[in-house]
């Protein structure tokens, strides 16, 4: 298990953080100058197209960002905690339409309500999605409706917490002959692993220059 020493965060971080106007500007740009990578560990055809939302917000003047558990009665991915999103649909008409979508049905988020601020990296999963993410800001305080066939309960958890590295650790493992280096956030009793884990490094060192991405 290789854990990321504590640091205390950067004092421009934490301006961002507390000013959703800056962040806001400052995400954009950071995503508007990065050209989009893939990260492939076996040729992706045949996989599913997916897209999902990395939705921030600001709570108590602060910003965070909002996660989804997964409900134990689902056949894949059960129990974990994920962003909100899915497959693509023959009528989504981008890859954007379809984390917007997917989201509306998780958790009855508008559309009309995201300001989408750009799109991070391509990720081949390995139970064969490409998923495509996209951040997003939305409104809060919200009235959500949450579909509880899909969504056990949302999680918010601070944007601070996830820059700072005492709470985050990778382990290595090996899966399909592959070897994997899962990313772990762990927040009060919960533990944001897997896809979500790497897709959240992803974001983070792309948009505040963190290194914590490794390709699988």
């Amino acid at each position: 298990m290789t854990r990321q020493n504590s640091i205390k965060l950067n004092p421009a971080w934490q301006n961002l953080c507390r000013d959703k106007e800056a962040l806001q500007n400052y995400i954009t740009e950071k995503l508007a100058r990065h050209k989009p990578d893939r990260y492939l560990y076996k040729d992706p055809q045949g996989a599913v197209p997916a897209a999902v939302l990395i939705p921030l917000f600001f709570k108590h003047g602060s910003a965070h960002i909002l996660f989804t558990k997964r409900s134990e009665n689902l056949s894949q991915h059960k129990g974990q905690i994920s962003f909100p999103g899915g497959g693509v649909d023959a009528a989504d008409n981008s890859l954007k339409a379809a984390a917007l979508r997917e989201t509306r049905e998780e958790v009855g988020l508008n559309e009309h309500d995201v300001r989408i601020l750009g799109q991070t990296d391509v990720f081949l999963t390995n139970s064969d999605y490409i998923v495509t993410p996209f951040a997003g800001m939305i409104p809060h305080p919200y009235v959500y409706r949450i579909n509880a066939a899909e969504i056990d309960r949302l999680i918010e958890v601070p944007l601070e917490l996830l820059l700072t590295d005492s709470n985050f650790f990778i382990k290595q493992r090996k899966h399909k002959g592959y070897l994997w280096h899962i990313h772990y956030y762990t927040y009060k009793q919960d533990v944001i692993w897997g896809v979500t884990g790497f897709l959240l490094s992803n974001f983070l060192s792309i948009v505040f220059g963190l290194n914590r991405v490794t390709r699988p």
